[in-house]
């Protein structure tokens, strides 16, 4: 957590951070005193990491850094309507941005270079307002132009988190940003980051599960009894990661960055696609020697989170309760909606078992459409929107994935409702993210709330950087 801080800062900006956050700041000369603006101070690193062994050299990684820790990934806390905003330096060598996945604050704060602002140069600063009036468990990503695969995978992302106003008691309150690394032989990471093989088909995929910035697992001891409340955020590159919980009774109790009503999830699993957010709240077993685990449900099951019972009890909590409301409209209307198609294809085929760079190379020449969307009346942020409508309609999208390979959509500065078949209801929660299989097609409707350009994107750093990328427009 960062400390306040006094600072000497523009009219102009003050009243931007604090609009932002939902604050109301008096006219400058009238009686009273503006709120105390907290910074956050965070900044693009290059670090170097042994990622194997004991004895592999390093990997070249990137951190978003605060106040000079470099070992694991940035973790900021701030309260629900707290004045706060970001102090952004990028100290790479290439341009970045940062972008908050989840917040459904002001547009020109989105992070979306090429849409919503530039990128960030090298060497240079950005103030960034924060939208603190949503709480939740938020993502902090880099969307540069063609290079955001590389930057994730090397490690540049972090976790914002936005605390209630009156949180759950809880005796934890814990991360676990899961992701994969693709190490050789050597326990080097290959530079291997623009890949047409990868960018093609599912995305990049590591070899090793990764937990907060370190392989898997992490290992917790706690008391028998405790209150854990874990948020789980999926930073890997393109893998669908399963969790399932052993010997823990858990709730599901938001889904990304909004609350829902507490629920068991089936099976004890729960599956997240790149960029997805999960907040589980759970007791630890009841008696001291105990072991419960968070397991990642691929091949025989690769322990995520292990925690351990030791010591005395602590006192049993009343039950599970939900988060405040986020207050979202309960109901949507579809009969007058805007209804418009988005189509993915192109990509290889499974049948073309084709690895050569420069064969891929002859056969898709540009890196940066290997997708198309809508057969290719979509392209990228600098072309005509998927759609463009008033404050306040409604805006339902059929999503179809033409390609042989998983596609995960994210919509920014929304939330959305997944449609059932035939329009005749939704899931009974909200999302921001959406996982395609392979020939399906989904339906979600939002609520065209927030004025400005959103960005309709892969979460696949990987397939954003090769063309699944669009945006619509939402007008006074």
């Amino acid at each position: 957590m960062m400390s306040p801080a006094n600072l000497s800062i523009s009219r102009r900006f003050l009243l931007a951070a604090s609009a932002a956050s939902g604050l109301a700041v008096p006219a400058f000369g009238q009686q009273g005193h503006a709120p105390a603006l907290r910074l956050l101070k965070v900044s693009a690193e290059p670090v170097q990491r042994k990622l194997g062994k004991a004895d592999a050299e390093p990997s070249p990684m990137l951190r978003f850094a605060t106040e000079g820790q470099l070992d694991s990934p940035a973790i900021l806390r701030v309260r629900q309507n707290e004045a706060a905003s970001i102090h952004f330096t990028n100290r790479l060598d290439m341009p970045t941005s940062l972008h908050i996945r989840g917040r459904r604050g002001p547009n020109g704060a989105d992070g979306v270079p090429g849409l919503t602002e530039a990128a960030v140069a090298p060497g240079e600063t950005r103030e960034i307002p924060l939208h603190t009036r949503q709480s939740g468990t938020f993502l902090l990503s880099s969307l540069p132009s063609s290079r955001a695969g590389e930057q994730n995978a090397r490690g540049l992302h972090g976790v914002l988190i936005v605390e209630e106003a009156s949180p759950p008691a809880v005796d934890h309150d814990l991360v676990l940003a899961m992701g994969d690394w693709r190490l050789d032989e050597k326990g080097v990471m290959p530079p291997d980051f623009a890949l047409r093989r990868d960018r093609a088909r599912v995305g990049r995929l590591g070899t090793h599960l990764v937990v907060n910035g370190a392989q898997a697992p992490d290992q917790r001891e706690v008391a028998p009894g405790a209150r854990i409340r874990l948020r789980v955020i999926n930073v890997a590159n393109a893998r669908l990661i399963p969790l399932v919980v052993r010997n823990l009774d858990a709730r599901v109790i938001a889904i990304d960055s909004t609350p829902c009503q507490p629920f068991d999830p089936l099976k004890r699993t729960v599956a997240l696609g790149p960029g997805s957010r999960v907040d589980l709240i759970f007791d630890a077993p009841a008696k001291a020697g105990e072991e419960a685990v968070i397991e990642a449900k691929l091949g025989s099951g690769l322990p995520l989170m292990v925690f351990r019972t030791k010591g005395m009890a602590v006192p049993a909590k009343p039950a599970i309760a939900p988060l405040p409301d986020p207050g979202l409209p309960p109901a949507i209307r579809l009969q007058t909606a805007l209804r418009v198609d988005f189509s993915i294809t192109g990509g290889l085929s499974r049948e073309q078992p084709v690895d050569d760079e420069a064969a891929l190379a002859r056969l898709l020449p540009d890196a940066g459409r290997l997708f198309s969307l809508n057969g290719g009346a979509l392209t990228g942020f600098s072309g005509k929107p998927l759609a463009s409508l008033k404050k306040g309609r409604v805006l339902v999208i059929a999503a179809s994935n033409r390609t042989a390979w998983q596609q995960v959509l994210a919509v920014h500065g929304h939330s959305f409702r997944l449609l059932h078949p035939y329009d005749d209801g939704w899931e009974p929660y909200f999302l921001d993210t959406i996982s395609l299989s392979p020939g399906t097609t989904a339906r979600i409707a939002l609520i065209a709330d927030n004025i400005g350009k959103w960005a309709v994107r892969s979460a696949i750093p990987d397939h954003f950087d090769a063309g699944v990328a669009t945006w619509f427009e939402v007008t006074p």
